[in-house]
């Protein structure tokens, strides 16, 4: 069975499910390597995401129907030696470490709409 086969017959839900699903695909396909990253989508831009890649070093991505752009943007793996991000800036979008903010000047800013 091809990845696209087994990707039409197993994989029903894309949106959110791609850790699931990967980890799903990889039991079928061993040879198959599961990556953890982001992906820029030219219409959602930079979501947190999981795919796989073969040994050939071509993505396989059970979930990239989720995405406007069904997976032609790009793929970027995930530098494990970096930071955990545990969310993103409430002032600007950028990726926070911590707290709600990437900065104490965003988060300065952010409370001064409200003061």
């Amino acid at each position: 069975m091809s990845y696209s086969e087994w990707i039409q017959n197993n994989v029903a839900e894309t949106f959110g499910q791609c850790a699931e699903a990967t980890a799903k695909m990889q039991d079928a396909f061993p040879e198959l390597t599961r990556v953890r990253g982001h992906y820029f989508c030219p219409i959602w831009e930079d979501r947190a995401h999981w795919w796989l890649v073969d040994p050939a070093g071509k993505i396989v991505d059970p979930t990239a129907g989720q995405f406007p752009s069904k997976g032609n943007g790009t793929y970027t793996m995930w530098d494990e030696s970096e930071p955990e991000p545990t969310g993103k800036c409430l002032e600007c979008g950028e990726y926070a470490f911590g707290s709600n903010f990437c900065s104490d000047e965003h988060q300065a800013a952010f409370m001064e709409e409200f003061l």
